[in-house]
């Protein structure tokens, strides 16, 4: 064997095995974000008294969404609530239960968390179908004058995504701006090895999902509401950071913004306290007929 020919053989095999480790990797990032564990919680209705309807919504895509109506006969105003990712409507049960006083509330697994139906989680893009169907089912109830829309981190990114002209106001706890960034941010330890790494779960969120990341983009859809918008967001969170409110602000300059001091991802409520139930409720009670 010739030097050259031992030289290529030893060359390619250096290029080509740690290329192939690598798309594998990327692959099997995005299949645990695309494709996450389900989380149950442990929080039920009842553990707050309420008596809800079960109910089983179906996705304009046929996917079956576990749900809970809660009904308030004293009031003629409902609200979708919708969790993050990777959890499930127990999630948030705790942080909105406050809502049940004054509103009907909807609560529901997006697709593939909890124990709804669905494969992948899209980080919004199809999630938006998932709340049609909530809106969908509460208008058949009843409520034809508008919804209102509550979410929190990935379900606050998908409640902006959501063009649903029946949602009349919208509440957003800690929502990302958009979700190439927002994977950029949460991939920063790997230097630069993350940009191809991120360039490879682009393809693969392509090829098996048909959804383009880069166009999942909370802020620029944002720009086309008309209606009224409450951003909150703490500004010691370190998962989702405050600079994604303020560029939805920015894309939206009539939204309003309350940045809650000292508060990570998940604790504005804990913070913030009875302001954060009362500036919810009387947001939703000001803007839903």
């Amino acid at each position: 064997m010739n030097t050259n020919s031992l030289f290529f053989k030893i060359g390619w095999r250096v290029v080509f095995y740690p290329a192939l480790v690598y798309v594998t990797l990327s692959l099997v990032f995005f299949w645990l974000y695309a494709h996450p564990k389900r989380y149950t919680g442990s929080f039920v209705p009842a553990d707050f008294n309420f008596k809800p309807e079960a109910v089983t919504l179906t996705t304009a895509d046929g996917i079956k969404l576990d749900a809970w109506f809660i009904p308030n006969r004293n009031s003629k105003k409902a609200v979708i609530v919708c969790h993050g990712y990777p959890m499930d409507k127990s999630d948030v049960l705790g942080l909105t239960s406050f809502m049940a006083r004054g509103f009907n509330l909807l609560y529901f697994d997006f697709r593939a968390t909890g124990r709804s139906g669905g494969f992948f989680s899209t980080g919004g893009a199809r999630e938006t179908r998932d709340i049609d169907a909530a809106v969908k089912f509460l208008e058949e109830k009843g409520f034809k004058n508008g919804v209102g829309a509550y979410g929190f981190s990935m379900g606050a990114a998908a409640v902006l995504l959501s063009q649903n002209p029946a949602i009349k106001a919208r509440v957003l706890d800690a929502p990302y701006a958009d979700l190439g960034g927002e994977l950029d941010y949460i991939f920063k330890p790997f230097g630069l090895w993350r940009k191809p790494l991120l360039g490879l779960m682009r393809l693969w969120s392509r090829l098996f999902m048909g959804v383009n990341i880069n166009s999942v983009n909370p802020a620029l859809s944002a720009a086309a509401l008309k209606t009224p918008i409450l951003l909150v967001h703490g500004d010691a969170d370190t998962q989702v950071p405050l600079e994604n409110s303020l560029r939805i602000k920015a894309a939206a300059p009539g939204a309003e913004l309350w940045v809650i001091k000292g508060a990570g991802h998940g604790e504005n409520w804990y913070q913030a306290g009875n302001r954060y139930e009362t500036r919810i409720t009387d947001f939703f009670r000001k803007n839903l007929k």
